[in-house]
């Protein structure tokens, strides 16, 4: 969420909860919401006998808390695996993940039919049924873990608006970052689906198999981008160590791709003489794209990073005298209450 984009952060704070909300209640709800905040806001501007500012408002929406907490207060209580904090982040997450990957079966499928492409080991049935069951099953236990991580540190208890990323820092918001987490997801069950052996010597190119090496470390890279995207659904704000961390990865990918690249398949050829000469060519300028939006993405990633050391900004430091701050006039308000 990012409360800097608009001028008027009540307006964003309301749409931002209806967006967790039910289509059926939102708009009643939002408009409860409304005339609450705009009862509580004449109350303030009649005691100060002045308007409030920005700032002001921003301070009460922190007494709220996020969006995703005050909307679960309007959805029922009780326990369960996914709490009503994270259940409207997680409904998305399954669905467009169960879509997404429905999709790229049917394309695989469809090359299947033309091609003869070997795809798998199981019946074309299976394959729905499996992609589906792993789908499911990571996201709800990388769910499950991060709501009790985030429960047990305080996040959604202690978030303020202030916390939000101004624009310049905010790469996606948290439906982007949810988004690409399931794209992600999709994506590592979908190259799970190729057969292939996880050894250094695939890795390393030295089977002379250009697509398995690939296939590996997509794989590789994948795994590291998840949690990053991940943790990203509920922090929007790249700092130093997250931009180098990012980095890191699209150099891994590049390493991946040079190695493909240098993979000698005059065995593949012998074992495989059908295959046509224009599948290898058309194969090495896929990765030759790969290559190019690589390094497109760490030019944009590396201008952030220089825009913050620019600055002299980091959130992690920004988050963390906020931390102190807070904690001082706990403190404070404590021992004036004993």
């Amino acid at each position: 969420m990012n409360l800097f984009k608009d001028a008027n952060p009540l307006e964003k704070y309301i749409r931002e909860v209806k967006s967790y909300l039910p289509r059926n209640s939102r708009e009643d709800i939002g408009e409860e919401l409304r005339a609450n905040f705009e009862e509580k806001i004449a109350d303030m501007e009649s005691a100060a006998g002045e308007p409030l500012n920005n700032d002001a408002v921003i301070e009460l929406l922190s007494d709220y808390g996020h969006p995703v907490r005050v909307a679960a207060q309007y959805q029922g209580s009780g326990k369960s695996l996914i709490g009503p904090d994270f259940y409207p982040y997680y409904r998305i997450a399954v669905l467009s993940s169960l879509g997404i990957s429905t999709a790229i079966i049917l394309v695989l499928l469809g090359i299947d039919l033309l091609y003869s492409l070997d795809i798998g080991d199981v019946s074309r049935l299976w394959m729905f049924v499996n992609t589906y069951i792993y789908i499911i099953g990571i996201i709800t236990g990388a769910f499950v873990i991060t709501e009790r991580v985030m429960e047990k540190s305080g996040y959604l208890v202690s978030w303020s608006p202030n916390n939000s990323a101004p624009p310049n820092q905010a790469v996606a918001d948290a439906w982007g970052a949810i988004f690409a987490v399931c794209a992600l997801v999709t994506w590592l069950v979908i190259l799970n689906l190729v057969n292939m052996n996880h050894s250094l010597s695939v890795l390393f190119g030295n089977t002379g198999n250009p697509f398995h090496t690939f296939v590996y470390w997509l794989k590789i890279t994948t795994v590291l981008l998840i949690p990053q995207y991940f943790y990203q659904i509920f922090n929007q704000v790249y700092n130093k160590s997250r931009l180098y961390l990012r980095i890191g990865t699209e150099l891994l990918l590049l390493v991946g791709c040079i190695t493909t690249l240098l993979v000698d398949t005059a065995e593949l050829r012998t074992t495989y003489p059908d295959l046509p000469e224009g599948l290898f060519t058309m194969f090495n300028w896929i990765i030759l794209a790969f290559m190019v939006a690589i390094f497109i993405e760490i030019y944009v990633f590396w201008r952030k990073l220089t825009t913050i050391e620019d600055s002299g900004d980091d959130s992690d430091s920004d988050s963390g005298k906020e931390s102190e701050i807070n904690t001082k006039t706990e403190k404070e308000n404590g021992a004036a209450s004993v």
